[in-house]
């Protein structure tokens, strides 16, 4: 019903402690391979996100900033403090009256917590990177060998220097080059963001 800025808040903290076991419960899950722990990793990743979504909404309640708060708190004193409660208690029964079947779902079980194969979450990898295992620079390497003045060398060969920096000749050092490097840092961090969420 969340009808007053109290409700709300006190709907808010419900969620971070539903939130919370949710996490308890998807990290006590057993996982046996990469993949399963990947999946955990990311499912975890999302719960935090929301309980952070959550609590910036509570911080937002608890400021205050038009007063709505210290009003529904004075309400709740002074002279007609019965007559305010029964107003409330009306309005409560007039909602369940009006939508009896209402529950709250509070996510998955202990049997419910699923570390499957998720697609949303493993389509994020190219095949030659299994899921998190291994970079994928091939487009990288092709970039590297077609800046002007740059050697030709193997994929092998470029997988043991791609990272070496000071080995690369002045005269190669071109914008050009610029632009590959920043794609490379795009290319790493964005792997590592998705293989250890």
């Amino acid at each position: 019903m969340a009808s007053t800025l109290l409700e709300l808040s006190r709907g808010g903290h419900e969620e971070m402690e539903v939130g919370e076991n949710r996490i308890v419960k998807l990290l006590a899950a057993e996982t046996k391979t990469h993949k399963q722990k990947l999946i955990q990793q990311h499912k975890v990743l999302k719960e935090v996100k929301g309980l952070q979504q959550v609590a910036a909404k509570l911080v937002d309640t608890y400021e205050d900033k038009d007063g709505g708060r210290k009003q529904e708190l004075e309400a709740m004193t002074g002279a007609d403090v019965f007559g305010a409660f029964y107003n409330k208690l009306r309005d409560l029964r007039e909602y369940h009256r009006k939508f009896p079947n209402l529950y709250y779902d509070q996510g998955p079980t202990d049997q419910e917590v699923n570390l499957a194969d998720d697609p949303e979450i493993l389509g994020q990898f190219s095949a030659e990177e299994m899921t998190g295992r291994f970079l994928d620079v091939t487009a990288l390497h092709q970039k590297f060998i077609n800046l002007k003045n740059a050697k030709a060398v193997s994929y092998d060969v470029y997988l043991t220097i791609f990272l070496e920096f000071v080995d690369v000749p002045a005269n190669v050092k071109t914008k050009k080059y610029r632009d590959y490097l920043h794609e490379l840092k795009e290319y790493l961090a964005a792997f590592l963001t998705r293989s250890q969420p």
